[in-house]
């Protein structure tokens, strides 16, 4: 259902759909969800992209808490902050390197948790952009690549 307050999709000069609106909607969307989720399971949006990010690596490869904040773009501390946010809750254990007394091997509590299962909406959305024609997935990434740098390289302004 949607909202009649929001910008509609549908063409405002009889030609051009209102892009400017519904990227507004989805972004005013996406802070609803994230609430929403936070509250129903107690993890924010990057523990959720951290055990995701774990669970599908788990089983090929070792995983060290710098591959984790390097895959985040998370600063050292926050990536500190997240594991022991992550190992309070009992989903990860820090275990020694076998062979690397320096390194940390982050691990998940249970390897039988579905990452689809932390957030369904990721496989919804790549099943809905797999069906987009190649002409125009082209056209889409663009697009929201320039996006995502838009929003990535936007200052805050000061208070």
């Amino acid at each position: 259902m949607a909202d009649s307050t929001m910008p509609s999709t549908q063409a405002t000069d009889g030609h051009r759909p209102d892009v400017a609106g519904v990227l507004e909607r989805l972004r005013l969307a996406e802070v609803k969800l994230a609430r929403r989720r936070e509250q129903q399971t107690g993890m924010n949006e990057t523990d959720r992209a951290a055990m995701r990010y774990l669970l599908e690596r788990v089983d090929t490869r070792d995983v060290t808490p710098s591959m984790i904040v390097r895959a985040l773009h998370l600063s050292p501390a926050s990536g500190t902050a997240l594991i022991d946010r992550l190992v309070a809750r009992g989903l990860v254990v820090v275990e020694g390197h076998p062979h690397d007394r320096r390194k940390k091997l982050i691990r998940p509590f249970d390897r039988n948790i579905d990452p689809d299962h932390l957030d369904p909406l990721t496989m919804q959305l790549r099943g809905l952009a797999s069906e987009l024609p190649t002409d125009e997935a082209r056209i889409v990434a663009s697009f929201l690549e320039d996006v995502l740098a838009m929003v990535s390289e936007t200052a805050i302004p000061a208070r």
